[in-house]
């Protein structure tokens, strides 16, 4: 088992503060990115995202985090590349958050199939499966899964390369319950973007230079929350 390349270990934390841009397109995106003060360039190649979220029966994650409880955890499987069939080098993450820093904890995954009928119990045998921990194993036991979503992401890193952005577009959603029986897929209008700045906890008095040159307001937004509430809309709140 191995991490992806390019993928972020996030062991210390950092500050990620996310801009919704909606109505807008990928080229104007773009075109803040590379003209703003920090002369953003892409770096790596764009890839599709994809996670599988994973709480507690009642949802517990989902809560503390529309509610802006400081410190809170959030627990994913991440891959990349095709969201169903063989899933390459997945990783399961720990996010770890404090306020708006975050950092992860991260353990490689043993690579399987995604496909219908992937049950809660295909999940355990896949976790029985890997090296993980056993206080991970036994936080998992007490978690069921409970959304997936997959994206489109690119990366803009400034020019002193002490800013990343990442761009996510095309956000897709699925009801895991569904996977028993058959998928369910919802979707953000094709025009809402995601922008989300990243940075080191020691760069934060200088990030004002950034955000106030961006025309979009820094905003909350939350995939996880914005994904079960698609089909759960009685949580909205």
């Amino acid at each position: 088992m191995s991490t992806p390349a390019n993928y972020t270990l996030l062991e210390n934390a950092r500050f990620e503060r996310k801009f919704v841009l909606e109505n807008s397109s990928l080229s104007y995106a773009r075109m803040l990115l590379k003209t703003s003060i920090g002369i953003f360039s892409p770096i790596y190649q764009k890839r599709r995202v994809n996670n599988i979220y994973f709480d507690t029966p009642n949802l517990t994650s989902y809560y503390e985090n529309h509610f802006g409880k400081s410190d809170r955890t959030k627990i994913r499987v991440r891959w990349y590349g095709d969201t169903f069939g063989k899933l390459q080098d997945p990783i399961l993450e720990i996010k770890i958050k404090h306020g708006a820093a975050g950092k992860k904890k991260s353990y490689p995954l043993k690579s399987f199939y995604l496909k219908e009928g992937f049950s809660r119990q295909d999940w355990n045998q896949q976790f029985e499966a890997s090296d993980l921990p056993e206080m991970v194993r036994a936080e998992l036991k007490r978690n069921i899964p409970t959304l997936l979503n997959s994206y489109e992401r690119e990366y803009f890193q400034s020019f002193d390369k002490v800013f990343r952005f990442t761009l996510d577009y095309n956000l897709k959603f699925f009801n895991v319950k569904s996977i028993i029986d058959s998928l369910r897929e919802k979707s953000l209008p094709e025009n809402t973007i995601i922008l989300e700045l990243k940075y080191d906890l020691k760069n934060d008095k200088d990030v004002k230079k950034i955000t106030k040159a961006l025309p979009v307001r820094l905003g909350k937004f939350s995939k996880y929350i914005r994904g079960v509430e698609l089909f759960n809309p009685h949580l909205a709140v």
